[in-house]
């Protein structure tokens, strides 16, 4: 990467990160459970969790999808990584009483995590703010254990029209993408059987909304989510003998 492009790459990440860190502050942040959770429920029921589960979520906002999850993980993990250090720190204290959860700032184009560590890599109404979309994926191939899966929910997508503006309304420059553009990005990423669909949201319209907003809303949740997950091949046989003997130090050459 050019030193031009990661200084553009790092003041998107700036621009973003102070538009969250805003809402924070004005509470706009404390909406996004009730806005998504629903959304969030079904795509989490698609996923294999077991209780040792290590589950990473990108752009947690205020931890509450991390929460959901980490109640059900009676000995496993789950973390949560956003650009805005103010909702890092508004996720840690509501998540003080869990002690299997983790948050700390960062970006989905450097995450700082090792490799092949994460069962599950997920990613909620988040992954179209991202800056650098292919240095992304690459980064959620390489922290995906081998064998685990990734799996992204967005809303703004080409085929959705309901979304369309929301980078007028945030005053940011999101990534409005096709349903085949997200899937290629995934596959070329490395992951296989990279699979989409859209989950319609039956989630309660808060009342009150004008009619054209009313109307919107409903035409969103309609057409649905954009759901994206795919799988990292397991690690071959031959590679786990070889790791296996050389993580064991009593291991005797013959």
């Amino acid at each position: 990467m050019s030193d031009s492009s990661e200084r553009t790459r790092y003041e998107r990440e700036e621009a973003v990160a102070r538009t969250f860190d805003e809402w924070v502050r004005d509470g706009t942040a404390t909406g996004m459970e009730r806005r998504h959770k629903r959304l969030a429920e079904r795509m989490l029921e698609r996923l294999d969790l077991t209780p040792d589960s290590r589950v990473l979520d990108l752009g947690c906002g205020d931890g509450w999808t991390v929460r959901l999850v980490a109640r059900n993980l009676t000995a496993g993990a789950a973390f949560g990584l956003d650009v805005s250090r103010e909702m890092v720190v508004l996720a840690r204290r509501l998540s003080a009483d869990l002690e299997n959860t983790l948050f700390t700032p960062g970006a989905a184009e450097e995450i700082p995590w090792a490799g092949d560590y994460f069962t599950h890599v997920l990613s909620i109404e988040s992954a179209y703010y991202w800056t650098d979309m292919v240095l992304a994926a690459k980064e959620v191939f390489r922290v995906t254990a081998y064998g685990g899966s990734f799996h992204i929910l967005i809303n703004y997508y080409e085929e959705n029209p309901y979304s369309a503006g929301w980078d007028r309304e945030t005053g940011l420059p999101l990534h409005r993408l096709s349903t085949e553009q997200w899937a290629r990005l995934y596959r070329d990423a490395g992951f296989e059987e990279v699979v989409t669909d859209q989950i319609p949201d039956d989630s309660p319209i808060s009342p009150g909304k004008a009619p054209d907003e009313l109307a919107r809303r409903q035409g969103l949740q309609a057409v649905g989510a954009l759901y994206v997950t795919g799988r990292k091949p397991a690690l071959p046989e031959s590679e786990r003998a070889r790791r296996s003997r050389a993580a064991n130090p009593f291991h005797v050459l013959r």
